[in-house]
Protein backbone atom coordinates (compact mmCIF):
# COMPACT_ATOMS: atom_id res chain seq x y z
CA UNK A 1 0.00 0.00 0.00
CA UNK A 2 1.18 3.78 -0.29
CA UNK A 3 1.23 6.28 2.02
CA UNK A 4 -2.17 7.65 1.22
CA UNK A 5 -3.75 3.78 1.75
CA UNK A 6 -1.89 3.35 4.82
CA UNK A 7 -3.26 7.01 5.97
CA UNK A 8 -6.90 5.80 5.59
CA UNK A 9 -6.16 1.89 6.86
CA UNK A 10 -5.13 3.35 10.49
CA UNK A 11 -8.00 6.12 10.36
CA UNK A 12 -5.97 9.51 8.80
CA UNK A 13 -7.95 9.35 5.49
CA UNK A 14 -9.10 12.14 3.94
CA UNK A 15 -12.64 11.33 4.63
CA UNK A 16 -12.11 10.24 7.83
CA UNK A 17 -15.62 10.31 10.03
CA UNK A 18 -14.84 9.36 13.98
CA UNK A 19 -15.90 6.41 14.61
CA UNK A 20 -17.99 7.96 18.27
CA UNK A 21 -19.44 11.20 18.77
CA UNK A 22 -19.14 13.56 21.44
CA UNK A 23 -22.65 14.95 22.85
CA UNK A 24 -23.31 18.06 23.85
CA UNK A 25 -23.25 17.29 27.68
CA UNK A 26 -19.99 14.69 29.17
CA UNK A 27 -20.26 13.11 32.39
CA UNK A 28 -17.35 13.95 35.43
CA UNK A 29 -17.89 18.07 34.95
CA UNK A 30 -16.38 17.57 31.14
CA UNK A 31 -16.73 20.57 29.10
CA UNK A 32 -17.09 19.32 25.43
CA UNK A 33 -15.06 22.04 22.58
CA UNK A 34 -14.59 22.71 19.07
CA UNK A 35 -10.91 22.61 18.00
CA UNK A 36 -9.95 24.36 14.88
CA UNK A 37 -7.12 22.60 13.26
CA UNK A 38 -4.76 22.19 10.54
CA UNK A 39 -3.67 18.77 10.75
CA UNK A 40 -6.74 17.21 10.31
CA UNK A 41 -9.44 15.53 7.67
CA UNK A 42 -11.79 18.56 8.87
CA UNK A 43 -11.55 22.23 10.21
CA UNK A 44 -12.24 21.41 13.19
CA UNK A 45 -12.18 18.64 15.81
CA UNK A 46 -14.91 17.99 18.39
CA UNK A 47 -13.07 17.25 22.08
CA UNK A 48 -14.64 15.69 24.57
CA UNK A 49 -13.14 17.52 27.23
CA UNK A 50 -10.96 20.61 27.75
CA UNK A 51 -7.57 18.43 28.09
CA UNK A 52 -8.37 16.47 25.08
CA UNK A 53 -8.28 19.95 23.64
CA UNK A 54 -5.18 20.54 25.38
CA UNK A 55 -3.55 17.14 23.47
CA UNK A 56 -4.64 18.37 20.19
CA UNK A 57 -2.98 21.72 20.81
CA UNK A 58 0.19 19.59 21.38
CA UNK A 59 0.15 17.51 18.37
CA UNK A 60 -0.51 20.59 16.19
CA UNK A 61 2.25 22.07 17.14
CA UNK A 62 4.41 18.88 16.74
CA UNK A 63 6.29 19.44 13.48
CA UNK A 64 6.94 15.78 13.08
CA UNK A 65 2.74 15.20 13.39
CA UNK A 66 1.41 15.03 9.79
CA UNK A 67 -2.08 14.44 10.48
CA UNK A 68 -4.87 14.20 13.53
CA UNK A 69 -7.79 12.30 13.67
CA UNK A 70 -10.10 11.95 16.59
CA UNK A 71 -11.59 8.58 17.48
CA UNK A 72 -9.73 7.33 14.64
CA UNK A 73 -10.30 3.23 14.68
CA UNK A 74 -11.75 0.83 16.78
CA UNK A 75 -9.37 -1.81 18.23
CA UNK A 76 -11.32 -5.48 19.20
CA UNK A 77 -8.74 -7.24 21.80
CA UNK A 78 -9.10 -10.17 24.40
CA UNK A 79 -10.36 -10.39 28.22
CA UNK A 80 -8.27 -12.94 29.92
CA UNK A 81 -8.92 -14.31 33.59
CA UNK A 82 -6.55 -16.54 35.04
CA UNK A 83 -7.72 -19.67 33.09
CA UNK A 84 -7.29 -17.93 30.13
CA UNK A 85 -9.29 -16.15 27.54
CA UNK A 86 -13.22 -15.19 28.50
CA UNK A 87 -14.41 -12.57 25.85
CA UNK A 88 -13.74 -10.01 23.73
CA UNK A 89 -14.07 -5.89 23.69
CA UNK A 90 -13.47 -3.45 21.35
CA UNK A 91 -12.06 0.03 22.15
CA UNK A 92 -11.78 3.51 20.29
CA UNK A 93 -8.93 5.61 21.23
CA UNK A 94 -9.93 9.43 21.60
CA UNK A 95 -7.04 10.31 19.45
CA UNK A 96 -5.06 9.08 16.67
CA UNK A 97 -1.40 11.16 15.22
CA UNK A 98 0.37 9.80 11.92
CA UNK A 99 4.02 10.57 11.68
CA UNK A 100 6.40 11.75 8.76
CA UNK A 101 8.07 8.38 9.49
CA UNK A 102 4.35 6.98 8.65
CA UNK A 103 4.25 5.58 12.50
CA UNK A 104 0.57 5.52 13.84
CA UNK A 105 -0.21 6.05 17.20
CA UNK A 106 -3.30 6.43 19.33
CA UNK A 107 -3.97 8.34 22.46
CA UNK A 108 -6.82 8.14 25.04
CA UNK A 109 -6.90 11.29 27.52
CA UNK A 110 -7.72 10.59 30.76
CA UNK A 111 -7.62 13.06 33.71
CA UNK A 112 -5.86 12.24 36.66
CA UNK A 113 -9.08 12.63 38.87
CA UNK A 114 -11.03 10.31 36.79
CA UNK A 115 -8.01 7.48 36.96
CA UNK A 116 -8.38 7.17 40.52
CA UNK A 117 -12.18 5.73 39.63
CA UNK A 118 -10.88 3.43 37.53
CA UNK A 119 -8.33 0.51 39.08
CA UNK A 120 -8.53 -1.26 36.13
CA UNK A 121 -6.90 1.10 33.81
CA UNK A 122 -3.31 0.06 34.15
CA UNK A 123 -3.85 -3.46 33.19
CA UNK A 124 -6.35 -1.90 29.99
CA UNK A 125 -3.57 0.48 29.11
CA UNK A 126 -1.43 -2.78 29.20
CA UNK A 127 -3.83 -4.84 27.15
CA UNK A 128 -4.52 -2.55 24.65
CA UNK A 129 -0.77 -1.36 24.17
CA UNK A 130 0.47 -5.00 23.76
CA UNK A 131 -2.87 -5.29 21.45
CA UNK A 132 -1.73 -2.46 19.42
CA UNK A 133 1.70 -3.21 18.71
CA UNK A 134 1.36 -6.93 18.00
CA UNK A 135 -1.84 -6.43 14.99
CA UNK A 136 -0.72 -2.87 13.84
CA UNK A 137 2.78 -2.27 15.10
CA UNK A 138 1.20 0.68 16.70
CA UNK A 139 1.54 2.47 20.06
CA UNK A 140 -1.11 3.47 22.35
CA UNK A 141 -1.04 5.27 25.40
CA UNK A 142 -3.13 7.28 28.18
CA UNK A 143 -2.23 10.97 28.77
CA UNK A 144 -3.43 13.38 31.37
CA UNK A 145 -2.21 16.94 33.01
CA UNK A 146 0.61 15.86 34.55
CA UNK A 147 1.98 15.16 31.00
CA UNK A 148 0.10 17.53 28.78
CA UNK A 149 0.63 20.30 31.32
CA UNK A 150 4.39 20.00 31.80
CA UNK A 151 6.17 23.34 32.28
CA UNK A 152 7.74 25.38 30.44
CA UNK A 153 7.02 23.01 27.34
CA UNK A 154 3.10 23.77 27.56
CA UNK A 155 3.52 27.54 28.12
CA UNK A 156 5.80 27.47 24.79
CA UNK A 157 3.36 25.23 23.00
CA UNK A 158 0.52 28.40 23.39
CA UNK A 159 2.51 30.67 22.17
CA UNK A 160 4.15 29.13 19.35
CA UNK A 161 0.09 28.25 18.57
CA UNK A 162 -1.03 31.92 18.84
CA UNK A 163 1.75 33.23 16.80
CA UNK A 164 1.72 30.44 13.94
CA UNK A 165 -1.82 30.42 13.57
CA UNK A 166 -1.74 33.39 10.87
CA UNK A 167 1.29 32.72 8.93
CA UNK A 168 2.53 36.40 6.80
CA UNK A 169 4.79 35.08 4.07
CA UNK A 170 6.32 38.11 3.35
CA UNK A 171 7.32 37.79 7.48
CA UNK A 172 8.65 34.68 7.17
CA UNK A 173 10.71 35.19 3.88
CA UNK A 174 12.53 38.07 5.25
CA UNK A 175 13.30 35.65 8.63
CA UNK A 176 14.61 32.71 6.42
CA UNK A 177 16.70 35.08 4.32
CA UNK A 178 18.39 36.88 7.53
CA UNK A 179 18.68 33.52 9.04
CA UNK A 180 20.81 33.01 6.72
CA UNK A 181 23.56 35.11 7.14
CA UNK A 182 23.82 34.33 10.67
CA UNK A 183 25.38 31.52 12.85
CA UNK A 184 23.31 28.09 12.60
CA UNK A 185 22.27 28.49 16.42
CA UNK A 186 21.61 32.04 17.34
CA UNK A 187 18.83 33.49 18.75
CA UNK A 188 15.44 35.53 18.44
CA UNK A 189 16.68 38.99 19.15
CA UNK A 190 19.23 38.48 16.28
CA UNK A 191 16.98 37.23 14.11
CA UNK A 192 14.90 39.88 14.60
CA UNK A 193 17.90 42.41 14.96
CA UNK A 194 18.98 40.95 11.06
CA UNK A 195 15.30 41.00 9.99
CA UNK A 196 14.42 44.25 10.29
CA UNK A 197 10.51 43.94 9.68
CA UNK A 198 8.84 47.37 10.35
CA UNK A 199 5.93 46.65 13.36
CA UNK A 200 2.48 45.44 12.99
CA UNK A 201 0.36 48.53 12.41
CA UNK A 202 -3.40 49.57 12.91
CA UNK A 203 -4.55 51.54 10.38
CA UNK A 204 -7.62 53.97 9.80
CA UNK A 205 -9.13 55.48 6.71
CA UNK A 206 -10.86 58.42 6.17
CA UNK A 207 -13.72 58.05 3.35
CA UNK A 208 -11.75 59.13 0.40
CA UNK A 209 -9.50 56.69 1.18
CA UNK A 210 -6.64 58.47 3.05
CA UNK A 211 -4.93 57.73 6.31
CA UNK A 212 -6.52 59.07 8.83
CA UNK A 213 -4.24 57.72 11.79
CA UNK A 214 -1.69 55.25 11.76
CA UNK A 215 -0.57 53.35 15.16
CA UNK A 216 2.23 50.76 14.95
CA UNK A 217 2.26 47.73 17.78
CA UNK A 218 5.80 47.73 19.18
CA UNK A 219 4.85 45.25 21.52
CA UNK A 220 3.92 42.58 18.84
CA UNK A 221 7.20 41.73 16.68
CA UNK A 222 6.46 40.12 13.00
CA UNK A 223 9.87 38.35 13.27
CA UNK A 224 8.93 36.34 16.45
CA UNK A 225 5.53 35.45 14.73
CA UNK A 226 7.72 34.20 11.98
CA UNK A 227 10.12 32.08 14.00
CA UNK A 228 7.05 30.67 16.07
CA UNK A 229 5.70 29.33 12.68
CA UNK A 230 9.13 28.11 11.08
CA UNK A 231 9.45 25.84 14.14
CA UNK A 232 6.06 24.68 14.30
CA UNK A 233 6.84 23.50 10.50
CA UNK A 234 10.12 21.92 11.54
CA UNK A 235 12.38 24.23 9.99
CA UNK A 236 14.13 25.09 12.54
CA UNK A 237 14.28 23.72 16.37
CA UNK A 238 13.57 25.77 19.03
CA UNK A 239 14.98 25.58 22.91
CA UNK A 240 12.65 24.57 25.05
CA UNK A 241 13.95 23.94 28.16
CA UNK A 242 12.56 27.54 28.89
CA UNK A 243 9.67 29.93 28.52
CA UNK A 244 10.14 31.02 25.17
CA UNK A 245 11.76 34.56 24.90
CA UNK A 246 13.93 37.12 22.31
CA UNK A 247 16.74 34.79 24.19
CA UNK A 248 15.27 32.05 23.35
CA UNK A 249 18.41 29.81 20.94
CA UNK A 250 17.11 28.50 17.30
CA UNK A 251 19.03 25.79 15.70
CA UNK A 252 18.77 26.64 11.99
CA UNK A 253 17.98 23.17 9.99
CA UNK A 254 19.39 22.53 6.58
CA UNK A 255 15.37 22.71 5.18
CA UNK A 256 15.68 26.41 5.76
CA UNK A 257 18.16 27.17 3.62
CA UNK A 258 16.65 24.66 0.98
CA UNK A 259 13.05 26.82 1.10
CA UNK A 260 15.20 29.85 0.67
CA UNK A 261 17.48 28.54 -2.37
CA UNK A 262 13.81 27.03 -4.00
CA UNK A 263 12.39 30.09 -4.00
CA UNK A 264 15.02 32.44 -5.48
CA UNK A 265 15.38 30.04 -8.51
Amino acid sequence: MNEQQLMKFFGFGDDHVPLKKVAKRQKNRKIPVNVPLRKGARKSMRAHSTLMRDAIIHFECNPEVVRISDFPMRLEYEVEDRYGVIGTLDHVPDLGIWSRQQQASYFDIVPVAEQRDMPWLESRTNRLKRTFWEDYRATYRVLDETELHRQPRWKNYQTIRYHAWRPNMEAIMGVRRAMASLPIVTDIAAITLAAALPNRAHVFFNDDGTIAQYRELPEIKRAFSAVMWLANEGEITLDMSAVISFATKITRKSSLLANIEERAN
